[in-house]
């Protein structure tokens, strides 16, 4: 069985990163987090820990070591979805709809866009 990968909100900003470039070095990751005013430790720690966590995985093939994503930006949000709901919502994803349309300022676009998508899962 495939242990699940749990990427904390700091963790996941570096994923963000190896996401969008695919190959990314340390010095990449720190300048697209430079905004963030981590330490160049802190980032580091970060990448450590996402290669320990079998997230990330290292290019050695180089003199310089590039990072690249084991697991896919799709597969982490429907696990960090799942894990929302069931932790917010008691695991209904009525309840969590329900308080999107009445609670949300949704527009006439996403209140079709979600009507829509309900039409297709009552369907099958």
């Amino acid at each position: 069985m495939k242990k699940e990968i749990k990427i904390t909100e700091s963790e996941w900003s570096v994923m963000e990163i190896l996401w969008d470039t695919d190959f990314a070095t340390i010095g990449d990751i720190k300048k697209a987090l430079a905004d963030t005013n981590w330490s160049d430790s802190t980032i580091k720690t970060l990448v450590r820990r996402l290669v320990v966590k079998k997230a990330i995985a290292i290019n050695t093939d180089e003199a310089v070591f590039r990072y690249y994503p084991l697991i896919s930006q799709r597969d982490c949000q429907k696990k960090e979805t799942k894990s929302f709901i069931n932790r917010v919502y008691d695991g209904s994803v009525s309840m969590l709809v329900a308080n999107l349309a009445t609670e949300s300022n949704l527009s006439e676009s996403e209140r079709k866009e979600l009507l829509e998508l309900i039409e297709k899962m009552e369907k099958g």
